[in-house]
């Protein structure tokens, strides 16, 4: 069972979530700076939502309003005030900082118009004969004259966003099983070629490149491994599925290095190269093998995977591979050299070819 978890405050945004601002008095232009500058964001592969917040007499599909121009702009826009109105391409849903994380967790790129006292970080536009921001306005991370500034703040943002994203905590997630009936015992109770259990051997390799390594799944493990974070099975979803859902569920905004304790041929230079490969943008990485063999097994998964694993099991799937058919999930081709890294070992003459 699981002996640790993060409680958050429903009034603070964790500095890895990406929602910035764009603040100014009225008529400072701020809607047609947003609008001028979301094809840019969506040329750079972004998935973008805007929220208008404290909005008033909403009419959201009237041509000329700014709803309606951040939309055609190619936005999910969603408007917070009196009134709750979505406008969402392709999807449902999510409410204000509590609806911003959970907005955050399904775009790369949250943008709230106006509100300038709200506690994210912002930019402020200055309106004509304005010189600087009030002095009450917090958090501002660029001021911006009314002169060229559409490349300007747009830089600012993408520099930002690469910033936010690089915060994103890491975890390692190994998966374990039970008794495996063709090995005779439970496969990560195998000796590894360093003298080691295959769990330690892949807890070892992952505690150098993540902040925390827990295992995920029954079974009995090492007694110098007891004081590790073990996540339970979530009823009703068996396999490898339910173990990466049971990880994403306890704390939603890492993102996880997930690592099954049949690859026993793992190595640090493996576990370096997969996390090279990520980039703004990148919700997931399962990698490709020479024989175009997809492995989710041993794969990167952003933080905002987790609605997509929800969905396939949703969808009554039990195959984790779906996940790599989504879009935002890449597939880089794994070197030939790195080809032994990624291979299962699930039967007895494996083993000795392993051994």
């Amino acid at each position: 069972m699981s002996k640790t978890n993060v409680a958050e405050s429903s009034d603070f945004l964790p500095p890895n979530l990406p929602v910035i601002g764009i603040c100014g008095f009225s008529g400072a232009g701020k809607t047609t700076l947003i609008e001028t500058i979301l094809p840019e964001l969506l040329a750079e592969g972004l998935r973008v939502a805007v929220v208008k917040h404290d909005c008033r007499n909403i009419r959201m599909d009237t041509p000329g309003k700014d709803s309606y121009r951040f939309y055609e702009a190619g936005a999910d826009v969603f408007l917070l005030g009196k009134e709750e109105t979505n406008r969402i391409h392709g999807d449902q849903g999510s409410s204000f900082i509590s609806r911003l994380k959970r907005l955050s967790l399904r775009y790369d790129l949250v943008i709230v118009e106006g509100h300038g006292k709200s506690p994210v970080p912002k930019l402020w536009l200055l309106s004509e004969n304005e010189l600087a921001p009030p002095s009450d306005v917090m958090d501002i991370r660029g001021v911006f004259s009314r002169d060229n500034r559409k490349k300007q703040v747009l830089d600012v943002v993408l520099v930002w966003l690469q910033q936010v994203w690089s915060k994103t905590e890491v975890w390692g997630c190994v998966l374990i099983g039970g008794q495996s009936r063709r090995m005779g015992k439970p496969k990560h109770l195998l000796q590894h070629m360093d003298g080691s259990t295959w769990i330690e051997h892949a807890v070892g390799v992952l505690r150098r490149h993540t902040k925390q390594v827990v295992l995920s799944g029954p079974g009995q493990i090492p007694d110098h491994l007891d004081d590790m974070d073990r996540l339970a099975d979530i009823p009703g979803i068996g396999g490898p599925l339910g173990g990466v859902l049971s990880a994403c569920r306890w704390q939603p905004h890492v993102s996880w290095l997930v690592l099954a304790c049949d690859m026993p041929n793992v190595t640090g230079e493996a576990v370096k190269w997969l996390l090279d490969q990520r980039a703004v943008g990148t919700w997931g990485i399962v990698p490709v093998d020479q024989k175009n063999r997809r492995h989710p097994l041993l794969a990167y998964y952003d933080c905002r995977c987790a609605p997509l694993f929800e969905q396939i099991s949703d969808s009554g799937s039990l195959r984790i591979g779906e996940i790599s058919n989504r879009s935002k999930i890449v597939t880089p081709v794994i070197p030939g050299s790195f080809g032994e890294y990624w291979k299962n070992i699930n039967t007895p003459e494996e083993l000795v070819q392993f051994r």
